[in-house]
Parts: structure tokens; sequence; C-alpha cells
């Protein structure tokens, strides 16, 4: 349709876009107010909570990075996020092609029980986990926090993905079956492929979650080398509980990166879950 067909918009749709508006700026507005106190002094802070900061101190971000060994929690939070969520996303891939594409006896009983997984609280499964974590000889490593976070998302990831793969036709995968190719081929060849949009909004958000998941990196890892920047975050606060300029700047070297990432993908995963939604 053109511009010049398009009907004017009513009163009661520019009301929707207004409240709308307004919703976001609310709910948005304390990420900003983050940002920006981060460049203030404490000072600032407490006379003008809400202004602009007058001299933007630049150094807050250099020193709170220095103070609370943000560098060393950056790089452990990177690690643990690619490795689990690459993981979660394959395994949820070729388990959800697997519940789709080929027949198997137990197939919907299986899948029945894999989405217990999303009824299932963290707290319910914490003692569990830490001990089987123990006898398996991986608390205080990386691993311990990169196979729960995995196998958390797992579920959740699965759901979504099967829905995805029965919103597309498996002409192409029947094709390349009957020119020869195996199971193996036709998953990783054809129908990874047509399900990346979806793998890329399962990406998305598995990695906000993983990479703010506290309470796992809390209980099956104490060793300061080892941990993340959510548990980083909370020792930091609680050692400058008062500077809280400090406390800004380093709540925003966290947050912002994977704000950034969320809004250059978002039209991805707006994308992918409403084409899963179609199930």
């Amino acid at each position: 349709m053109s511009r010049a067909t398009e009907r004017p918009r009513s009163a009661a749709e520019w009301l929707q876009f207004a409240s709308a508006g307004v919703i976001v700026m609310v709910m948005f507005y304390p990420a900003v107010w983050m940002v920006y106190s981060a460049f203030k002094s404490n000072r600032e802070i407490f006379r003008t909570p809400f202004a602009l900061p007058g001299e933007w101190k630049w150094g807050n971000l250099i020193e709170a990075w220095n103070v609370g060994g943000l560098g060393t929690l950056y790089l452990n939070s990177v690690f643990v996020t690619v490795m689990a969520v690459s993981m979660c996303v394959l395994f949820a891939t070729g388990a959800a092609f697997a519940f789709t594409r080929l027949e198997f006896p137990g197939r919907t009983l299986m899948y029945r029980v894999l989405l217990v997984g999303l009824l299932l609280p963290p707290p319910s499964v914490a003692i569990a986990l830490f001990t089987q974590l123990r006898d398996m000889h991986l608390l205080n490593t990386h691993w311990a926090l990169i196979l729960p976070g995995a196998a958390w998302q797992l579920a959740f990831t699965t759901f979504l993905m099967r829905s995805y793969f029965l919103s597309i036709r498996p002409d192409m995968e029947e094709a390349a079956r009957l020119d020869g190719a195996n199971t193996w081929e036709i998953f990783w060849h054809v129908s990874v492929p047509m399900v990346w949009p979806a793998m890329l909004t399962m990406i998305v958000l598995n990695t906000i979650a993983v990479w703010n998941e506290l309470l796992f990196a809390l209980l099956f890892v104490t060793d300061d080398a080892q941990r993340t920047l959510p548990v980083g975050l909370v020792r930091f606060s609680g050692y400058h509980s008062t500077d809280y300029s400090l406390v800004f700047a380093a709540l925003a070297i966290t947050t912002v990166p994977i704000l950034i990432l969320y809004f250059i993908l978002q039209r991805h995963v707006i994308a992918g879950l409403t084409a899963t939604a179609m199930d």
C-alpha cells in the first residue's frame, strides 16, 4: 500500500501508540538513569539524582573496571555464556529435529518428560545439582556453570525450536533424502539453514539468561578466579555500598553490552518468536 492510499490513523490508534510509548519510557528510564549516573560524582548523585551529569566523569568506568577486577569476570562470563548457549542451542535443535522429523518409540512421552523442565524453579534442584557436581569433581570450575546453564535452558529452547520445525514444510528434507542424503546430512545441511532464524532467536534469549544467572554461580563457584559477572557485582556492591558512582559504573559496564546485543538483533528475535507461535 502506498503512502498516498494509507488511511489516516484514528484517535484510538494514536492513543494506543501514546500509551505504549509511555510504558516503554517508564520501563526503560531506570536503565538510562543508571547509565548517566555512572558518570557522576557521589555528591552530584545525591544533590541532583535525576539530572544529567554536570561534568561527565569517564574515569569512573576505568576505576570500577580496575577496582572490581571486571576484566577477569568478563572473560569468565563470556566463556561460560558462549559454551552453555552453544551446547544448548545445538542439542535443542537436534532434539527438535528428532521430535518432528523422525519416528521412534516413545517420542511423544520423551518430549512431554522434557517439558517438565519448564515447570521446575532453579531452587528446587539446587541441592541435587550441588551434590551431583561435587561427586563429578566439577565444583569451582567453569563446567559447574556451563552444564547446568545449558541444561536449564534446554526444555524451553527445544519447545520453541520444535514449534519452528512444525511451521516449515519438510519438502526440501524429503528431496534431499531422495537424492541419497542420510539423516545427519539432512539435519546439518538442509534443516539447520532453514531454522537458523529460530536458532538466532534462542541464541539471544539464552545469552541473556545465562549471562545474568546468579543462583548457581553463587552456589557452585567459590573461587574468585572462576566467578562470573553477576556474582562479582554482588561482591563489588557490598564492598562499595556507599560509593554509588562506582557501583553505577560497574553496573553500566555489565549491562550495556548485553542491551546493545539485544537491540541489534531484536528484529530477528521478534521474527523468530512470531514464527514459533504458529504452532
